[in-house]
Parts: C-alpha cells; sequence; structure tokens
C-alpha cells in the first residue's frame, strides 16, 4: 500500500473511532528504521488535550488490525500530536 492509501484507511478509522474526543487528521510517511527494515510513521492530530490514554492505546491496536486485514505489514509508529502538548510516541507490533 503507498503511504496515501494507508492514511487513507488510517484517517477514516480515527473519524469514526475519535472523531467524538477532538481527532482532526493523520499523515502517514514511509520510513526504514534503524536497521533498514521498512516502517511506517503514523501522525495522529487531536484537537482537544482531554484524550482519555485508553482510548488512545485503543487506537494503537485499531490502526495496526486494519492495516494487516487489508496486507500491509510493516511496522506502525503512531505520534499523538495535540495542541500545546508534548508529543508523545507509541510503538506498535
Amino acid at each position: 500500500m503507498t503511504d496515501d492509501e494507508i492514511n487513507a484507511v488510517v484517517s477514516e478509522l480515527l473519524h469514526r473511532r475519535y472523531g467524538d474526543i477532538g481527532f482532526e487528521r493523520s499523515t502517514v510517511k514511509s520510513e526504514e528504521d534503524f536497521d533498514g527494515s521498512s516502517i511506517l510513521r503514523v501522525t495522529a492530530r487531536f484537537n482537544n488535550m482531554d484524550l482519555p490514554a485508553n482510548r488512545l492505546i485503543d487506537a494503537r491496536h485499531d490502526i495496526r488490525s486494519e492495516l494487516i486485514r487489508r496486507g500491509e505489514e510493516r511496522f506502525v509508529f503512531l505520534t499523538s500530536k495535540f495542541p500545546h502538548a508534548a508529543t508523545i510516541d507509541v510503538d506498535l507490533e
């Protein structure tokens, strides 16, 4: 899958499941990790800082499960960005 195809899947999934708690948009970028393996870096932007941690954890599982279902097996790194806050990185297995 291309980055744009993956982002369309990720964005639709996150809007459907997390729009009520401030999900705005996502971006996806293919990269290589430290040992040369292909990975996906997903950034999810939220407009509100009151995101329950358990729902953020669920987001990583939802993204990974949906991409695997569609045949995409690259490792995913999820970064969540909030207004006026530090970045939170979540590794997906």
